[in-house]
């Protein structure tokens, strides 16, 4: 006579049987979880276990013992179970042990009523407990449903934790070409890329100065970077563009021959460079080897630009343009990013805590055609992906490539989008940002709706409307429809509705 071992699971009143041959082991539920947007209740979002992602179902939302909706306690427990070369958790109130059941003892549940598969296909009983035995092929035909599979490399072993270890440890840098030359920028120095229009006369005799500038009303020193990397035995750039950066506080102007693009890399990739190479005395940390982009000088950001003379430089035209010709009048800068998603959009800067390229790896949602994609894990945190374009109803037929990151406190989400263009910076009055629509705020308006804005910045002939889409509140919105969230640059610096 056959038998089946089954872990019994305790959800308040009623019991759910497991077979053990799927069950890993039961862990406390996490304070805080990952919430996935646009989710039904039972679906509470995903956590990090020793380097996995586990996303997690509510059983008794899920079977439908409790209406109650939100964050559960995190005195609960959480079943993690292994299934079709994934995983999952499965929220429950305790776990009451193990039952050994022969098979003429497993009692079929009648179905017939259904033309769906049952969540719980039989029972048995343990003791003086009544036990549902749950189906997982029924579970995972449900809307809401998602799977971390082994596919993202978030495996158990040593060498699958190093792996993932070493995707949490990355770092961006902009890769730039001058003169035939690749050098990668640490993204924490570079403030913005524009082009370089004008290009006055050097007043003075300093390495690697090129001349001046002025972007926005104010005057740029412009370097050469070969020069400032120490790199002084190549021919100049002789580009239209410009990378602006921050050197010890000081920005500076970096003439380039084209901006490739941001790429992402592991320090540990980083090949240091033999001592007896032309320019011992470069600020140059090492190079990086990327498969698609070729190799690149990554510059040292703690040695680049060191000489006192730039820095000095640097420093004169930042203290002669601070003199404010405009009176008292407090301005401001405001910037917004322009990014496609199947159509043009854009959204407020400081609003993004990141923009990723798209993974080639990420948990899969069971249904992403309803807008939640899956989740990613980034820097140790999971991260939800939606898909914008879905959204927005703009039909499309090609992959996102990038991925915008908005912070929310507890949890981050990722808006997936064809790709961020430019980003855009308007100096103006601090009080001239207009809100001239809010969205629809009627009850039971999708959040796509809510989160639009068309806005006024500036004054006179400087006056410029954009139709933005607040992301921030978006975010917030997907997760909860009630949240009561505004975006924190536009909603909360602008004048009233105008009558």
């Amino acid at each position: 006579m056959s038998s089946d071992s089954f872990g019994v699971l305790g959800i308040g009143q009623s019991n759910v049987g497991l077979s053990t041959e799927v069950m890993r082991e039961v862990v406390a539920l996490p304070h805080a979880l990952t919430p996935a947007p646009m989710a039904p209740p039972y679906a509470l979002g995903a956590f990090r276990l020793r380097d996995e992602l586990i996303p997690v179902i509510d059983l008794a939302r899920l079977l439908q013992l409790d209406d109650s909706e939100g964050p559960r306690e995190c005195a609960d427990q959480v079943a993690i179970v292994r299934w079709q070369d994934g995983h999952f958790g499965l929220r429950v109130d305790t776990v009451h042990g193990i039952a050994h059941v022969s098979s003429e003892h497993l009692q079929p549940l009648d179905s017939s009523a259904s033309g769906t598969l049952p969540l719980t296909p039989a029972a048995f009983t343990d003791g003086d407990r009544l036990v549902y035995v749950l189906d997982l092929n029924a579970l995972f035909a449900l809307p809401g449903m998602t799977l971390a599979r082994a596919s993202l490399g978030e495996t158990t072993d040593n060498t699958g934790s190093q792996k993932a270890d070493r995707r949490v440890n990355t770092e961006r840098a902009l890769l730039v070409d001058c003169s035939g030359i690749q050098l990668s920028l640490p993204a924490a120095m570079v403030r913005e890329i524009q082009p370089l229009e004008t290009l006055s006369a050097p007043v003075m005799e300093v390495p690697g100065f090129m001349g001046t500038t002025t972007l926005r009303k104010q005057t740029l020193p412009v370097f050469d970077p070969l020069m400032l990397a120490g790199l002084d035995d190549q021919p100049r750039p002789q580009g239209r563009l410009m990378v602006i950066v921050a050197v010890r506080e000081q920005p500076l102007a970096l003439c380039v021959d084209q901006v490739i693009r941001m790429l992402t890399y592991n320090p540990d990739d980083v090949m240091a460079l033999a001592e007896a190479h032309d320019n011992p005395e470069a600020a140059i940390s090492g190079m990086i080897n990327h498969p698609q982009l070729g190799e690149s000088l990554l510059v040292d950001a703690t040695c680049f630009a060191g000489g006192s003379d730039i820095l000095t430089l640097a420093a004169m035209y930042v203290a002669r343009e601070n003199h404010d010709p405009r009176g008292d009048i407090p301005y401001r800068r405001f910037a917004f990013v322009h990014f496609d998603a199947f159509g043009q959009f854009v959204t407020p800067l400081e609003q993004l805590s990141e923009v990723l390229a798209m993974p080639e790896n990420f948990t899969i949602s069971a249904h992403p055609d309803k807008g939640w994609t899956g989740t990613m894990a980034h820097r140790g945190q999971a991260i939800s992906l939606v898909d914008l374009r879905e959204l927005l109803n703009t039909p499309h037929d090609t992959p996102a490539t990038d991925i915008l990151i908005v912070d929310c406190g507890e949890y981050r989400v990722g808006f997936m989008i064809d790709n961020a263009r430019h980003i855009e910076y308007l100096d103006a009055p601090a009080d001239s940002l207009i809100i001239r629509w809010r969205g629809e705020q009627e009850s039971g308006t999708p959040p796509i709706e809510q989160c639009k804005r068309l806005i006024v910045v500036g004054t006179g002939a400087g006056k410029k409307i954009m139709s933005v889409l607040c992301l921030e509140t978006l975010a917030a919105l997907l997760v909860d429809i009630n949240a009561r969230h505004h975006c924190s640059m536009i909603d909360a610096a602008s004048h009233a509705l105008p009558a």
